[in-house]
């Protein structure tokens, strides 16, 4: 197994980063979910290796924790089959240091999770694989 990335975000600045790094991870529905309890919200991704050279996709998990509330914009929860692709992992405060984490997927779709303060960590799992398409954002 190859070492994947393993990274943490607790500021705007470094959630950028991990933005970056998560753009056009394709993800289905029934591979995110929220801890009420654990005020955790947590997504597995097959995401694009932007650091590697090559068209390769690594399977990897992110979760943000102290997240209050979860809503959705033009995304029914219950259809499991569908499949999203993320586009930005963005931050907007309220008050220092809590805000709202939004998730924007393509085809105008989004999560917002409001959070007390930025607490994020992505990590990979197995090895990279090499894939046909590289993603194009030239394209109309």
């Amino acid at each position: 197994m190859s070492e994947g990335l393993k990274l943490k975000a607790f500021d705007e600045e470094s959630l950028i980063i991990l933005s970056s790094l998560t753009q056009d991870s394709i993800i289905k529905i029934n591979e995110l979910g929220y801890d009420n309890s654990a005020k955790r919200f947590a997504v597995l991704m097959n995401r694009y290796c932007h650091e590697k050279k090559g068209a390769k996709r690594i399977r990897s998990a992110i979760h943000f924790d102290y997240i209050n509330k979860v809503k959705t914009k033009s995304i029914n929860i219950d259809t499991k089959d569908e499949t999203l692709s993320l586009l930005a992992i963005r931050f907007e405060s309220e008050k220092k240091p809590s805000g709202s984490i939004i998730l924007e997927f393509s085809g105008n779709k989004a999560i917002n999770l409001e959070t007390e303060n930025i607490e994020a960590f992505l990590t990979d799992v197995g090895d990279p694989w090499e894939v046909k398409n590289k993603p194009d954002h030239d394209k109309d």
